[in-house]
C-alpha cells in the first residue's frame, strides 16, 4: 500500500545543506504508512528469511502479517525523505543507527508514521552536517511505539 495518509504530517527543511544546524531542536512527522504482504513477501526473499535454517522451521508465533524489524528499519529512509530535507543540492548518506529497539509487533494492517527530532547537529567541515535525528514510530491505535532508533546521515553537498 505505502502512504497511506499526509494527515498530520510535517516537514523540517532548510534552504541549503550548509544550515543543516537550523534543523537542530526541529521535529517532523512522516505520513502514514502501511506496508504491503506482496513487499513483505518480497522483503523475505531478497534477504533470505524465507528460508529457515532451524528445526522450528514453518513455526511463526507471532501470526500473520509481521512486518520484520529490519525491513521496517530499511523503510526510515522513504519514510524521513518525505518529512526531512534540504532545497539546495545535497545528498543525506546513511551513516548508521543507534539505540535500535522493537517495542511492540508492527503488522501489514497496522498503519504507522514516524516522529523525529532532531537532537544534534554535528559541522564535519568540508564533508557537509552530520544531523542526528531521534525516531519513534507511532502505530495507529497504541501507545507503545513500534521502534525507536537513532538515524545519523551526513548531509553534504553534490
Amino acid at each position: 500500500m505505502g502512504i497511506l495518509s499526509t494527515e498530520g504530517a510535517t516537514t523540517l527543511t532548510v534552504p541549503h545543506p550548509s544550515q543543516a544546524p537550523a534543523l537542530l531542536g526541529g521535529t517532523f512527522t512522516t505520513p502514514w504508512f502501511v506496508v504491503d504482504d506482496e513487499r513483505t513477501k518480497d522483503f523475505e526473499k531478497a534477504s533470505y528469511h524465507d528460508e529457515y535454517p532451524h528445526a522450528y522451521e514453518g513455526e511463526d508465533e507471532y501470526g500473520d502479517g509481521l512486518v520484520e524489524g529490519f525491513h521496517l528499519l530499511s523503510l526510515l529512509d522513504v519514510l524521513c525523505n518525505h518529512s526531512l530535507w534540504s532545497e539546495g543540492p545535497w545528498i543525506a548518506w546513511n551513516y548508521g543507527l543507534d539505540n535500535v529497539r522493537f517495542v511492540s509487533v508492527i503488522r501489514t494492517t497496522d498503519p504507522f508514521r514516524v516522529h523525529g527530532h532532531v537532537r544534534e547537529v554535528i559541522d564535519r567541515g568540508d564533508q557537509g552536517h552530520l544531523v542526528v535525528t531521534d525516531l519513534r514510530a507511532e502505530v495507529r491505535g497504541r501507545e507503545r511505539p513500534g521502534f525507536v532508533a537513532t538515524q545519523r546521515a551526513l548531509w553534504s553537498t553534490v
